[in-house]
């Protein structure tokens, strides 16, 4: 279940004054569902949508995250199709969630530290 709550004061610097939403997975399935096929998105757009779905400044990024997470080896979540606002590969198991996404056609550069999707902004959506 969604909950609204105020933005704690020591977070306002960083994500802003007002209320966030703490999403539930059931929000976070219905959003990814409007995913396009062969599309991807950030944690940053997905959570702008959430927020703006409640008429609300933000959505609460850890909780987000951690849904998505959770979410991440179920292929039919479309969890795997998001990334950090860098494009870079999100998951506890980033093998996995590359190994989804090469599955799907999109390319991975893992040379850095932190896998990235290559020309991701050419992919985005939402």
């Amino acid at each position: 279940m969604d909950k609204i709550q105020k933005i704690p004061a020591g977070l306002e610097k960083y994500l802003g004054i007002g209320d966030m939403v703490l999403p539930s997975e059931e929000t976070l399935r219905n959003e990814l569902a409007k995913l396009p096929k062969g599309k991807l998105t950030t944690i940053p757009i997905l959570r702008e949508s959430i927020a703006n779905q409640f008429g609300v400044t933000t959505a609460c990024p850890k909780t987000s995250l951690k849904m998505l997470r959770n979410m991440m080896e179920e292929k039919n979540s479309g969890a795997y199709k998001v990334l950090n606002g860098k494009g870079e590969l999100v998951a506890s198991d980033v093998e996995l969630q590359s190994e989804l996404l090469k599955s799907d056609g999109f390319e991975i550069d893992s040379s850095k530290a932190k896998p990235k999707v290559v020309n991701f902004k050419d992919k985005i959506s939402f």
